[in-house]
């Protein structure tokens, strides 16, 4: 038991980006494999419930560390219990019950952290070293111009002369963009946004030796992120970077860490500007079908709202009722319409109940989540529907409600 509690936890944030799992085919969409239609097991799940063992066992020995039942508490348990409703009338049962699953042992895994008293620098520490492997495979990828598919690692290989990869097309070539070991280059990005942000959180506290190797991780994410090319990573990035700045500001005057991310981020900028203001340009091709495609994709899924509007079509089915509906098969890159579209009114709700719960025990230090998460929620809907993306949603919920030890 106390190797599970020492070591558990370690090993679920460092395994938590990887997306090795045990898979079961599910039903096509559009004539493409429909990946929230598969039932998936993942390898972290493993660290994962072992950690929630042992805080449960830790929670009943020692009943003197409970709380007495507050507003706040019955606030998320309405919020779970109205966001799990549609589950039981969704079009395609399967893909809600697993993003119930996905979602209940976030929160578990979350309370767990906070349960066992895990420290914030250490939480943060871990998540940041989780990241390393992944941007440096992001580099790799980008001088390579190939993704290696690997089972173990949950790889998909990928080339950029393969149509559906994502790449930037510049003077008549495909460039591919940077993957890491994650389903796509925005959710690549948005973890690099995660991470550069949490790194200049952790630098408040650090001494001098550690604010080198701070620095470091700091250059590799900045390098990574700009090779995803990931718009809305960027905006993330910017904004999350420049309010963990301030807070650094507030409490040290010293802007060392942000002042490598800035200088590292503009180098690799200046060296692949050309790439970077095509993403830039809305007329190109690629960039044109891109927004036809999010606006298409928007107008459908406010035309299959009214279709069910108080339990919505269930979580996790937007492409499915899309493509039964014969709208296509891209779900709405926003957020709000999706829950809406997914969950209906009584789902909303729940989200709003759980939201304000969040942002009640948060108080002001939720800005620095809302400032990365904001863009995202936005501009993607990976937060809410794919499993790295919850995953990168638990680490900006749990950013505030981690105490920082002086």
């Amino acid at each position: 038991m106390a190797w599970i509690r020492e070591w558990g936890w370690k090993l679920a944030i460092l395994a938590l980006p990887w997306q090795t799992r045990w898979f079961q085919e599910g039903p096509m969409a559009g004539g493409l494999p429909w990946e929230q239609g598969r039932l998936s097991v993942y390898v972290a799940w493993i660290p994962m419930i072992l950690t929630i063992f042992v805080a449960c066992a830790d929670f009943k020995e020692n009943p003197e560390d409970r709380d007495e039942i507050s507003i706040t508490d019955w606030m998320l348990f309405a919020g779970i219990l109205l966001l799990g409703l549609p589950a039981f009338v969704s079009v395609f049962p399967q893909a809600s019950w697993q993003w119930l699953t996905q979602v209940i042992l976030l929160v578990f895994f979350a309370w767990s952290l906070q349960q066992l008293k895990i420290k914030s620098r250490d939480i943060l520490g871990w998540s940041v070293c989780s990241l390393v492997p992944h941007a440096l495979l992001g580099m790799f990828q980008f001088f390579t111009q190939s993704v290696f598919g690997s089972k173990w690692l949950g790889m998909a290989a990928q080339h950029p002369a393969t149509p559906g990869v994502s790449v930037v097309e510049a003077g008549g070539q495909r460039i591919l963009r940077a993957y890491g070991g994650f389903p796509h280059p925005n959710i690549f990005g948005g973890w690099l946004a995660y991470g550069l942000s949490a790194v200049t959180l952790i630098a408040i506290q650090a001494k001098q030796r550690e604010k080198y190797i701070l620095a470091s991780a700091a250059i590799i994410f900045s390098v990574a992120l700009v090779f995803t090319f990931s718009r809305s990573a960027w905006l993330a990035a910017a904004l999350g970077v420049l309010t963990a700045a301030l807070m650094a500001w507030r409490e040290t005057k010293r802007y060392f860490v942000p002042g490598v991310i800035l200088l590292s981020t503009l180098v690799t900028l200046f060296f692949v500007r050309d790439i970077a203001l095509i993403r830039a340009d809305t007329g190109t091709r690629l960039e044109q079908k891109s927004v036809s495609e999010r606006s298409a994709s928007l107008s459908a899924a406010q035309s299959l709202i009214p279709e069910e509007w108080w339990l919505g079509q269930g979580q996790n089915t937007a492409i499915f009722a899309l493509d039964r509906a014969g709208k296509g098969i891209v779900p709405p890159h926003f957020i709000p319409i999706l829950i809406l579209l997914e969950t209906g009114i009584i789902g909303v709700l729940g989200a709003v109940l759980l939201f304000g719960r969040w942002a009640a025990k948060s108080g002001w230090s939720s800005l620095l989540p809302l400032a990365i998460a904001i863009p995202l929620l936005l501009f993607d809907h990976y937060l809410w529907s794919i499993w790295s993306g919850q995953v990168l949603l638990m680490w900006l919920a749990l950013l505030p409600l981690t105490k920082r030890e002086k």
